[in-house]
C-alpha cells in the first residue's frame, strides 16, 4: 500500500538496527529499539485518553528525550503535534493553544506554573501533561509523562491508517507584524524533506550529529527525523550550552555541528588563552559544520574554516517552516568563494536544494533580471499544505502558482542566490532601500565588535533612520564616531547608520535569531 507516515521511520530503523544508540540527553541513553518501544507505550497511552488521528496535541519544554517519544508517538498515532516556544508568555500561549484547538498540552515541569496560571483560558484541553525534569510536582489532575511510558501500556506498533496529506506538525510563526499563523506541514512534506537532506546535508548513518536547536522549530525537527530515519546517534542538550557541547564532542565523538551562526561566534569570546587552537583540539572529532538562520560574518567564518576546523566540510543553510523547512545550500566547495562577494550581492545562501525550483520576481510577479533584487518565491513537494483556518493568508502566499517567502534575494550569473534581506527588516531611510544583513555584514569586519544588528527607527526626517546596535569584543571599548567613521569608508552615505548604540548583549531567540523587534521597542524614538 501506498504510505508515507513519519512515524515509520522510528519504526523501520529499529527493525534495522535495534541496538545501535538512537538518543543521547544527559544520563539516558537510549538504542532504536528501546526509543521505539518507549514512543509506541506513550501511543498506546494517548490512544487510551481519547487522543484520535487528526486531533491537536501540544507540547511545552526544552529539549529532552521525552519531546523525543511524544514527537515519534504523534506520528504513528496521526496527531498534529502543536510545539510552543518556550520563551512565551502566558497570552501568547493561550492564543496557539485556543486557536490549534489542542486537546491535549505536555508541558516540562519547570514551566507548569506558567500554564496552569492560565488553564482556565484554555477550555478546549482535555488532559494536562508534566514532563519530569528538574523534580518538581505536577499540579492535581495532571498526568505524568514518564509514567504514559510505562509498561503498564502496549508496546505494539499502532494500527492507523496515515494518507500523505495528513498534517503532522502544525507550526506556528512569530509572529512580528501580526498574530502567529499555523503552518499545516504534511507527512509527504517531511518525506520530500528527507531526500534534499541526504543529498544537500551530507548526513550519512556514521554521523553523530548535535540535536540542539530547540524542537519547537522547524529545522531541529527536520534534523531530528533525518537522523532517525538515517540511524545516527544524536547527542541532545537541553538548550544550547557551550559548556556541555565542548564537554560532549569528544566523549561523545560528535562529527556534525548544526547551530546559528551566533553559536560560532560565541565560542570565539570562550575566556581561553589561545581561544583557536583550544576550540580546535576540543572539536578534533568534527567532520562537518552546518550553519544556519543568519549569515555567518566573513571573518567568523575565516577563522573556523582556516584556523580551528580547517579539514570540517562547511555548508550554510537557508530554509523556512513553510518549506518544511528547505531552501537552498552554499556547500563547502563555494564557502568562502562566494561570501567574498557577498558586500556586492547580499548574504550567499547558494543553490536551491534538490526537490526545489526557485526564482526571484518583482512586486508584478515578473521574473528580475541576474543580479537585481526580488522576491524569492518557490515550488516544491515540501510546500505546506496551508495556514490553518487562515484561508487569505493562504492565498495570498500562493497566488500564481507559487509559495512567496516574502525574502528578497539576488541571482548571480552561475546560479547562486544571495539573501538580502526580508521585506520588513529592510529600512526605507530617505526613498532608499538599504540592507540590514549588507550593514551588518560590514560592521562584523570592524576589529572591535563582537555582535551587531542594524535595525530601522522612526525619524521625522528619513523616515526610517539606519541604526547600528553593537556589541564589543572582550576588553574592548567602542565609541559611536568610529563606528560610523567605518561605515562612512566602505559605504554609500544613505546606508551609514544614523546612529550606534553599544550594548553588553543583543537579544537573541533559542535558534540564536535576532529578536528586532525588541531591539525597536528598545530604541524607539532614541534617534
Amino acid at each position: 500500500m501506498r504510505r508515507f507516515a513519519v512515524g515509520d521511520l522510528l519504526k523501520r530503523t529499529a527493525q534495522r538496527c535495534p541496538e545501535k544508540e538512537a538518543l543521547v540527553f544527559r544520563d539516558a541513553r537510549l538504542t532504536y529499539d528501546e526509543l521505539n518501544r518507549k514512543v509506541n507505550r506513550f501511543a498506546d497511552a494517548l490512544t487510551e485518553l481519547g487522543v484520535r488521528k487528526g486531533d491537536k496535541i501540544a507540547i511545552l519544554s526544552h529539549n529532552c528525550s521525552q519531546y523525543v517519544i511524544f514527537i515519534f508517538a504523534a506520528a504513528k498515532i496521526g496527531a498534529w503535534v502543536t510545539p510552543l516556544n518556550f520563551m512565551l508568555k502566558e497570552k501568547e500561549i493561550s492564543y496557539i493553544i485556543n486557536d490549534a484547538e489542542a486537546a491535549m498540552f505536555v508541558v516540562e515541569d519547570a514551566l507548569v506554573d506558567r500554564v496552569a496560571r492560565i488553564a482556565v483560558e484554555m477550555p478546549g484541553v482535555k488532559s494536562y501533561c508534566s514532563i519530569d525534569l528538574a523534580g518538581k510536582p505536577k499540579p492535581e489532575g495532571w498526568l505524568d509523562f514518564d509514567e504514559l511510558c510505562s509498561e503498564k501500556y502496549s508496546d505494539e506498533e499502532p494500527n492507523v491508517e496515515i494518507d500523505y496529506d495528513d498534517v503532522f506538525t502544525l507550526l506556528y510563526t512569530s509572529g512580528t507584524e501580526a498574530a502567529p499563523k499555523g503552518v499545516m506541514n504534511t507527512h509527504l512534506n517531511w518525506y520530500s524533506t528527507l531526500l534534499s537532506g541526504f543529498s544537500d546535508l551530507h548526513l550519512t548513518e556514521y554521523e553523530v550529529p548535535t540535536l540542539d536547536i530547540p524542537l519547537y522549530h522547524v529545522a531541529c525537527i527536520y534534523l531530528l527525523l533525518l537522523s532517525v530515519a538515517l540511524g545516527c546517534k544524536g547527542v541532545m542538550h537541553y538548550t544550547v550550552d557551550p559548556k556541555a557541547l565542548l564537554e560532549d564532542v569528544p566523549k561523545e565523538g560528535v562529527t556534525y555541528l548544526i547551530y546559528p551562526p551566533a553559536l560560532f561566534t560565541g565560542l570565539l569570546q570562550l575566556p581561553a588563552p589561545n581561544v583557536d587552537e583550544y576550540l580546535s583540539r576540543a572539536f578534533s572529532t568534527v567532520k562537518k559544520c552546518l550553519s544556519f538562520g543568519a549569515n555567518m560574518p566573513e571573518a567568523i567564518a575565516r577563522r573556523w574554516i582556516e584556523k580551528i576546523l580547517p579539514d570540517a566540510y562547511w555548508m550554510n543553510y537557508y530554509g523556512l517552516t513553510e518549506l518544511t523547512p528547505l531552501g537552498t545550500t552554499l556547500q563547502h566547495r563555494d564557502f568562502l568563494r562566494k561570501i567574498k562577494r557577498e558586500a556586492e550581492l547580499g548574504e550567499a545562501i547558494g543553490k536551491p536544494h534538490v526537490t526545489v525550483e526557485a526564482k526571484l520576481v518583482d512586486e508584478n510577479d515578473n521574473e528580475v533580471p541576474v543580479g537585481e533584487v526580488g522576491e524569492i518565491v518557490v515550488r516544491s513537494p515540501s510546500v505546506m499544505l496551508g495556514y490553518y483556518k487562515n484561508e487569505e493568508k493562504t492565498n495570498e502566499a500562493f497566488r500564481n502558482g507559487w509559495l512567496h517567502t516574502g525574502d528578497l534575494a539576488r541571482v548571480d550569473e552561475e546560479g547562486y542566490y544571495y539573501f538580502v534581506d526580508r521585506k520588513k527588516d529592510i529600512v526605507k531611510t530617505g526613498g532608499e532601500n538599504v540592507s540590514t544583513y549588507e550593514v551588518e555584514g560590514l560592521i562584523f569586519k570592524h576589529p572591535k565588535v563582537a555582535d551587531v544588528a542594524v535595525i530601522g527607527l522612526p525619524d521625522p526626517y528619513w523616515g526610517e533612520a539606519v541604526t547600528a546596535v553593537v556589541v564589543p569584543r572582550s576588553g574592548e571599548k567602542i565609541k559611536e564616531e568610529e563606528i560610523i567613521k567605518f561605515c562612512k569608508e566602505n559605504l554609500a552615505g544613505y546606508k551609514v547608520p544614523k546612529r550606534v548604540f553599544v550594548t553588553r548583549e543583543i537579544p537573541k531567540n533559542p535558534s540564536g535569531k535576532i529578536l528586532k523587534r525588541d531591539l525597536k521597542t528598545k530604541y524607539k524614538g532614541r534617534t
